[in-house]
């Protein structure tokens, strides 16, 4: 009685759990708060109880999602070493985001309840819908560029992104939904469509590069020839409106990026794209410096200014990181950090590449493995020109992400 009633208590924190990590994302504050208090109480309860503690050290010993569970243990081992190496050059930075990333494993172990898929996908229409309430207070001018709960553009378009990504594979791809709620789903693609829009974050349209496997991944010959038609017609179009209109060209702040390339040419660096080219060259310069464990997490400000002030760098705008993970990686951990960062998203993306080819001919349940690799690829893609990790925003929804379709991959009626 007390397993079942456990094993239940699993169930209903899996599904909060799945529901909350985007369903939430655009409605509280914090953002990752709930999932964030589920991880943590998993986390004590592998502690507790013996039984779940044994499936939790399973994963990394035997289990099927071992890679992915080493992977993120790893990235932790990799941040405590050079937090303890680079202890004397300043306060001990404890990786509290690498701490939730591993707590986010005790989902692999969690048993799972027929419907988790469902509240999946329902936090991810709600997510769409928040995504196109905030676009529309943008649109009508009661803010600038929306941000919604996650208080930074950057940040909103990101993650609307990817809602629309996930969305509008869902709707293709989730056969077993029936016409109405992929039509729904289509619906929430375009609500987050209007987030990115109004986010004017230039960095989340390169998570629409995501979208073109999918005119190949489609099994109805039919369908996967129109799905390539629109692509190509919708590409042709954007190609068009962008050439012809300059107001679209200046609302999404394209003008601006061309202005700021031609101040760089000149020198100038006090930019958006002149900040981010001055730190990245300062991260590339603090790399060859220290190749192999770099300078330690939260020394990077302190750095740029020194070079600046040394004239290695130009003067520009001053951030506590290089605006992109791998820059991020290098310069904070050398090629041990690097090494790691690789891990975590090589290690999910082959697994879910695994599930994909293992389930030929089930297309319904291929959903899960696809939606697992975008995950994986908008992540890297954004972390481009981004430090996403070194975010809780983005550190938590992405192990949680990775962990909740991972286990989503396997799970049956009876899991």
């Amino acid at each position: 009685m007390q397993q079942a009633r456990f094993n239940r208590w699993q169930q209903v924190a899996f599904n909060a759990t799945a529901f909350s990590i985007l369903g939430l994302l655009f409605v509280a504050r914090p953002t990752t708060l709930v999932p964030s208090v589920i991880l943590l109480l998993a986390g004590l309860a592998a502690l507790g109880y013996a039984t779940f503690r044994a499936r939790c050290v399973a994963l990394v010993a035997t289990g099927e999602f071992r890679w992915i569970a080493r992977s993120l243990l790893a990235w932790l081992g990799v941040s405590l070493f050079l937090a303890c190496v680079h202890l004397s050059e300043g306060a001990f930075d404890f990786p509290d985001n690498e701490l939730r990333m591993v707590l986010a494993l005790t989902l692999l172990a969690m048993t799972v309840a027929p419907d988790a898929e469902k509240w999946f996908l329902r936090g991810l229409a709600l997510a769409g819908l928040a995504a196109l309430f905030w676009g529309l207070r943008a649109w009508w001018g009661l803010e600038a560029r929306a941000q919604a709960t996650t208080n930074n553009p950057i940040h909103f378009g990101n993650l609307s992104a990817i809602v629309l990504l996930l969305s509008l594979t869902v709707a293709l791809l989730a056969n077993q939904l029936g016409a109405k709620l992929r039509f729904l789903f289509v619906f929430v693609a375009l609500g987050a469509w209007v987030g990115v829009l109004s986010a004017l974050s230039r960095s989340s349209f390169i998570v629409l590069l995501c979208v073109l496997p999918l005119g190949w991944v489609l099994t109805d010959a039919t369908l996967r020839k129109k799905m390539q038609a629109v692509l190509v017609g919708v590409l042709v179009l954007g190609v068009v409106v962008l050439a012809l209109s300059t107001t679209m060209r200046d609302k999404l702040r394209i003008t601006e990026a061309q202005t700021d390339l031609q101040q760089i040419a000149q020198g100038n660096y006090m930019s958006s794209l002149g900040a981010r080219a001055a730190m990245w060259k300062t991260a590339w310069l603090i790399f060859e410096e220290h190749p192999l464990l770099g300078i330690g997490a939260g020394r990077f400000e302190s750095e740029i200014v020194h070079r600046i002030e040394a004239g290695e760098i130009p003067s520009t705008e001053i951030y506590n990181q290089p605006h992109s993970d791998i820059m991020h990686a290098l310069s904070s951990g050398g090629m041990l950090k690097f090494v790691a960062y690789l891990g975590i998203l090589m290690a999910p993306f082959a697994y879910f590449l695994q599930q994909f080819r293992r389930l030929t001919g089930q297309r319904a349940r291929r959903l899960m493995p696809v939606l697992g690799m975008q995950v994986v690829a908008a992540y890297f893609l954004t972390g481009l020109t981004n430090s996403n990790l070194d975010l809780q925003i983005y550190s938590v929804t992405y192990a949680v992400l990775v962990c909740v379709l991972a286990r989503l991959c396997v799970a049956s009626p009876q899991a």
